[in-house]
């Protein structure tokens, strides 16, 4: 009898074992993953004054929709809007990967509430609402592609229309550095 109680225990231990090891820990809040962020893409002496040209609108030159495939069983791939893709000019001294770490951290703060809410009118960069955006930058024949993307097709939408709303803002004022 005590062998089979002990083998009766090592199967329970054993399927709590595999029933943990299954099981996926829980997603991260989008303020967890922005901290996160800040942490890891951000510098302690960073201040946002080298992304003044971007963020203030005169460095960018058009923004398109970002689509991407989304596989349905009933049709094969099928294009989905994902977001935005900002194209900016070249910039002294801009790297695509500074660029894209920079501009991270700059959606990590928006999130963190590191930057008021009231600044920057459709800052196509971060979503309000505790939403984060995947944003990926890199060096284009003549200046940055930004590919700033949702969670969900909604999310999609709406990167797409802050973005085309700074833009539209942005590039009828007058220009400053």
């Amino acid at each position: 009898m005590n062998r089979t109680i002990r083998g009766f225990t090592s199967l329970i231990g054993l399927a709590m074992f595999i029933g943990c090891a299954g099981s996926t820990p829980p997603a991260k809040s989008a303020v967890d993953q922005a901290a996160d962020m800040e942490r890891n893409r951000c510098t302690a002496a960073e201040d946002e004054s080298a992304l003044k040209p971007v963020l203030s609108g005169s460095a960018i030159e058009k923004v398109e929709p970002l689509y991407g495939n989304i596989e349905n069983a009933k049709g094969g791939a099928q294009p989905e809007l994902q977001g935005a893709m900002i194209h900016v000019r070249p910039v002294p001294g801009m790297t695509g990967e500074w660029l894209d770490r920079a501009l991270e951290c700059h959606s990590a703060k928006r999130v963190l509430g590191r930057i008021p809410a009231g600044d920057l009118p459709n800052d196509p960069f971060w979503l309000p609402g505790d939403r984060t955006v995947d944003i990926d930058a890199e060096s284009a024949r003549d200046g940055f592609t930004v590919a700033v993307r949702g969670a969900t097709v909604a999310d999609g939408h709406e990167i797409l229309e802050r973005a085309t709303a700074f833009h539209a803002a942005t590039a009828s004022a007058p220009a400053s550095n």
